[in-house]
């Protein structure tokens, strides 16, 4: 058996064994286009009941965000609450937001991250870099 093929089916175990680990089925990267306004890309990552929200400009999005931000989730899971709001005076990410959920986004009051492997996502991400490669 291949690794490709364990991997896949560690992962589809890991999906079907409960709710019991928080945030689990959300586990993964996701991004929004013009965060906060900005033409910036918006990065959200969730692992396990942890968030991290970060923002690269064209000049970072190879390097290190220009802004980033922790937080975790509600036990509903229908709120994050940021805990660090990082050093950068654009940070817009403090206090708690309002969050719902689907298969492939989250959205955080109103602005919807899209998961990085879904067409949406992929369609985003390769539009950011085709943006950004001039």
């Amino acid at each position: 058996m291949s690794i490709a093929a364990l991997a896949a089916g560690s992962l589809i175990l890991t999906a079907c064994s409960g709710s019991s680990e928080g945030a689990s089925k959300l586990d993964g990267t996701y991004y929004v286009k013009d965060v906060n306004g900005t033409s910036d890309l918006g990065q959200l990552v969730v692992k396990g009941n942890t968030v991290s929200h970060h923002e690269y400009s064209c000049d970072g999005v190879y390097e290190k965000p220009g802004v980033t931000s922790t937080g975790e989730f509600n036990k509903d899971q229908s709120q994050i609450i940021w805990t660090v709001a990082g050093d950068d005076s654009r940070n817009k990410r403090t206090g708690s937001e309002s969050i719902s959920t689907s298969n492939t986004s989250i959205s955080i009051s109103g602005s919807a991250y899209v998961r990085d492997n879904s067409d949406a996502g992929k369609a985003l991400l390769d539009g950011f870099k085709a943006k950004c490669g001039k």
